[in-house]
Parts: C-alpha cells; sequence; structure tokens
C-alpha cells in the first residue's frame, strides 16, 4: 500500500507505531516535513497514517493537530472521505477527532454541512461512530450528535 504513497507520508506510515526512539524520530522528522504543504494529496493520505496500535500516544497527537492545521473544509472533507478506510486499523483515532470536532461550535457545524453532501457510506460510518462517542458520554456529546446526525438524516 505504501509503495504509491507521497514520499512524506510514506516515511510517517512506516514508523507509525512508533516502538522505538528511532521510529519517533523518523516520524517527527517527516511530519516536520509536511509542515506547510497543503498539497490535496497530502490531507488525502495523512489519514492513513492513524493507528490504533501505535505505542506512543503523545507522539501521534502531533498528527492529530497536523491535520487541524489544514484548512477547515479540506480537513473536514479529507476526514469523512477517511472515516471507512479508518474504521479498522484507526478507530480510536477517528473517535479523538470526531470528539474534538464535535467540542468546537464553528467545526461541528462545518462538519454537519459537509457530511450532509456525503455517499451513502460515509454517512453510516460517522452515524456510527456519532452514536457509540454519545453512547459513552451522553452528557457531554447527546445535543452535539444529534445536531449532526439531524443534518444527515434531512440530507437524505
Amino acid at each position: 500500500m505504501k509503495d504509491n504513497l507521497h514520499p512524506g507520508i510514506a516515511t510517517l506510515y512506516e514508523n507509525r507505531l512508533l516502538r522505538t526512539e528511532l521510529e519517533c524520530e523518523r516520524f517527527d522528522r517527516a511530519l516536520e516535513g509536511l509542515a506547510g504543504d497543503t498539497e490535496d494529496r497530502i490531507i488525502h493520505e495523512i489519514f492513513k497514517v492513524f493507528d490504533d496500535e501505535t505505542e506512543q500516544e503523545e507522539v501521534m497527537f502531533s498528527l492529530v493537530h497536523f491535520v487541524e492545521s489544514y484548512q477547515t473544509e479540506m480537513y473536514l472533507t479529507q476526514l469523512l472521505e477517511s472515516l471507512p478506510a479508518m474504521l479498522e486499523p484507526a478507530r480510536d483515532w477517528a473517535i479523538v477527532l470526531n470528539k474534538r470536532i464535535l467540542k468546537d461550535d464553528f467545526c461541528r457545524s462545518e462538519y454537519a454541512d459537509i457530511a450532509a453532501r456525503m455517499s451513502p457510506q460515509v454517512k453510516t460510518v460517522l452515524s456510527f461512530l456519532l452514536e457509540e462517542i454519545k453512547e459513552d458520554r451522553p452528557k457531554l456529546f447527546e445535543r452535539h450528535v444529534n445536531e449532526i446526525l439531524g443534518k444527515i438524516t434531512r440530507s437524505g
């Protein structure tokens, strides 16, 4: 899979489990090398790097901050399009990213609007993740999750 990835993304992908200090250093260097690169291909491929098996969550959080630094609409669109592929290797990270969006009024509203235009597959995966988030922390997330699910449902 990594053969056709952008070289910087391939390096991130190869080191994503962050098992050793060397993998962490390579990961950080590759991420620094991508900083400021707004090429569509980068943001499209970057979500393949998230992996629930990573051993250094704090290092992986630098990737969270990296994707959140993209232009909002681009970030939210690419995250949504990546969700089906993230379910198996990076479900926990998909939940982390979605919780962060839910807590931000502007992002949440944009996310709902973009999600409403997505394919039925993306809407199904998003609904599933949001329901899981709501079940886990209803007081914190129920209203925000229902806001997004309402927009998705109305869009057909």
